[in-house]
């Protein structure tokens, strides 16, 4: 959420003639059924919840995916060195179906494990409860998003896969509107767009304002924490902010697994690029990186 943060901070959805009070809503969920109760009228979220929403006809449509990579680390104990080490063990995930248990299984199929056969895969409810649970020995391997990972390496466990820098597309974070208002309300999401690409902009290139934005929204004061965080997301928020159907695809295929039903998922349903093509045509996105 750096970006949205940066571009509040820095005045950008004011200067684009838009009045926008950023609000905490936990689960995408959750936001996205105030979205659809009119309360909120663009929301930044991820992972399935879009796929669901679509299936019961809930008129929910992506305009930009401004990270399409994950930003999941799979941290293991000391004694996992190679895939045969993992076999007959647990991985810890926080619930099935999110980012965390995504990362797991894509984890498992490059190392050449089955998920369920090989490698069972262990809900345990949070972010803080897979580190736990890694602690414990309740599981020997577990999915962590930053900068959780840098606990579990001063605990002394190791990292086995970082998979921001895998070939492996997700729509971790993702700019969403309803039909309703780009039905009545689409000239407000061009200056939304154009505000939060300028917040991309200087959270990569303004390093010391990137830092201030974290300590104030996350409290993080640790100063190699913070270096360690700009880093990854900077090098991953997306210059132009395509949504990538390729990684929409991946979580479908992954999902309907479990949920055959959503096998019937029409990405091109709930995907609306045009207004981030425009901006790039347009060339407002090429001056800002000049």
């Amino acid at each position: 959420m750096a970006w949205v943060w940066t571009a509040k901070e820095a005045g950008y959805f004011d200067h684009h003639g838009l009045r926008v009070d950023l609000v905490y809503i936990g689960g995408t969920v959750q936001l996205f059924q105030a979205m659809l109760a009119g309360e909120v009228t663009f929301g930044v979220g991820g992972g399935p919840a879009i796929i669901h929403a679509n299936l019961q006809r809930r008129s929910l449509v992506g305009v930009a995916g401004t990270m399409n990579r994950m930003v999941m680390k799979i941290m293991g104990v000391p004694q996992i060195k190679r895939p045969a080490d993992l076999r007959g063990k647990k991985i810890a995930v926080t619930r099935y179906g999110t980012v965390t248990d995504f990362s797991a299984r894509m984890f498992l199929n490059k190392w050449g494990l089955s998920p369920e056969k090989d490698t069972p895969i262990l809900q345990v409810g949070s972010i803080p409860n897979v580190l736990a649970s890694l602690q414990s020995g309740t599981s020997q391997a577990g999915a962590l998003s930053p900068p959780a990972h840098l606990q579990a390496v001063k605990l002394g466990f190791s990292e086995l896969m970082d998979l921001s820098k895998e070939e492996i597309y997700y729509p971790y974070t993702y700019v969403v509107a309803s039909t309703e208002v780009l039905e009545r309300n689409s000239k407000s999401v061009t200056p939304f767009l154009e505000a939060s690409i300028r917040g991309i902009y200087r959270f990569k290139t303004d390093k010391p304002m990137a830092k201030r934005v974290l300590v104030k929204y996350l409290g993080i004061k640790d100063e190699s924490i913070l270096e360690e965080t700009h880093e990854l997301f900077s090098r991953l928020f997306e210059k132009v902010p395509y949504i990538n159907r390729e990684g929409l695809t991946n979580l479908v295929q992954i999902l309907a697994e479990k949920e055959p039903k959503l096998a019937a998922a029409r990405i091109d349903s709930f995907v609306e690029n045009r207004f981030v093509r425009e901006l790039e045509m347009n060339g407002f996105i090429s001056n800002l990186y000049r």
